[in-house]
């Protein structure tokens, strides 16, 4: 090799562009921060190329077929992650290595930490999938000097999730932007990733269900002989305030956007219903006092505000019951 120029390209005497082969063998998610809309992984993704200056005659070299040497002793193509804001190499560069065949065949494998942006669409959340990519890009050649050729990922591949988050596809897409009038080549490394629901679930839906449907029946249940209870306002108000605690969790898990989640649309409509029934407790509740104090029916305005008859509303002993006592003095 002491006449091998690491700087100058393969191919670079002809009018053939080199062809980068890509593919990811390894890819494992280790986060994904939805408000600032980025993911982390951790790649390894191959690249092959032949470089003709690089080929021997094994019977001259007692049969030696391939050789492994480090990638500084040789010309790597240059590939920058564009829609990334960290990339961390696992290896420095003095410790990466090239696995060349005697055909002129090389090889190289990058594993690297990588944060890239990912749109995170969050109208199904908590059952949503997201599709987040690693964009790699040639900065300099153009296809004319190096071109790529994308293959999926083979199948002995490993990809995984995490706790929250499980990787279901993996695929890889090439293409070709302009710039300064020429054509560059890019590669995209696509994961397919799907929420697991079941910590929202058992958090958010399951309490909010519950906190819901019990103070729905609280309040409408059937009171005691002491009289109006403003125990069963009390406990609407004390629903909506947990149930509103649980919506500003899912508030602070989630990126500022023009639409409203899934499980916060749910949670809203809940908070209505119980919003709604407080109202109805509060309104029986003032017409059950002022029937105490007067002995007075209400007017009918009331009743069709209610969207009660006189005789359904007669009935408010089942929900805010009448105590002799707490008739005023001198009525009979």
């Amino acid at each position: 090799m002491h006449r091998y120029d690491k700087r100058v390209r393969p191919n670079a005497d002809t009018a053939h562009p080199v062809i980068i082969h890509m593919t990811i063998v390894l890819g494992i998610l280790t986060e994904v921060r939805e408000n600032q809309q980025v993911a982390s992984f951790v790649i390894s993704h191959v690249q092959r190329w032949h470089d003709p200056k690089l080929q021997w005659d094994p019977e001259k070299y007692n049969g030696l077929k391939q050789v492994v040497i480090p990638q500084s002793l040789v010309w790597v193509p240059k590939l920058f992650i564009y829609n990334s804001m960290d990339t961390k190499d696992m290896l420095t560069d003095d410790r990466y290595d090239v696995r060349v065949q005697h055909t002129g065949h090389v090889k190289i494998n990058i594993p690297q930490f990588v944060t890239s942006l990912c749109r995170i669409d969050i109208d199904l959340f908590p059952f949503d999938t997201q599709f987040c990519a690693v964009a790699l890009a040639s900065p300099l050649l153009s296809v004319e000097e190096m071109d790529v050729n994308a293959t999926q990922p083979p199948k002995d591949s490993y990809f995984s999730g995490n706790a929250e988050w499980e990787v279901i596809n993996v695929t890889v897409r090439q293409m070709k932007f302009m710039e300064d009038g020429e054509y560059r080549a890019e590669v995209h490394y696509i994961l397919h990733l799907n929420r697991r629901p079941i910590y929202y679930i058992t958090v958010i839906v399951v309490p909010t269900f519950l906190i819901s449907a019990l103070s729905i029946l609280g309040i409408f249940s059937p009171g005691s002989n002491d009289g109006p209870r403003n125990e069963k306002v009390s406990l609407g108000l004390g629903s909506l305030l947990a149930m509103t605690v649980l919506l500003d969790i899912v508030a602070g898990a989630m990126p500022k956007s023009n639409s409203i989640p899934l499980l916060g649309f749910y949670i809203i409509v809940v908070i209505m219903l119980c919003a709604i029934g407080v109202a109805i407790s509060m309104a029986l509740l003032g017409l059950s006092r002022s029937y105490i104090q007067t002995e007075e029916l209400p007017s009918k305005t009331a009743y069709r505000l209610l969207l009660l008859t006189p005789t359904k509303a007669m009935r408010f002993n089942s929900i805010c019951p009448i105590a002799p006592s707490e008739k005023i003095a001198g009525i009979t």
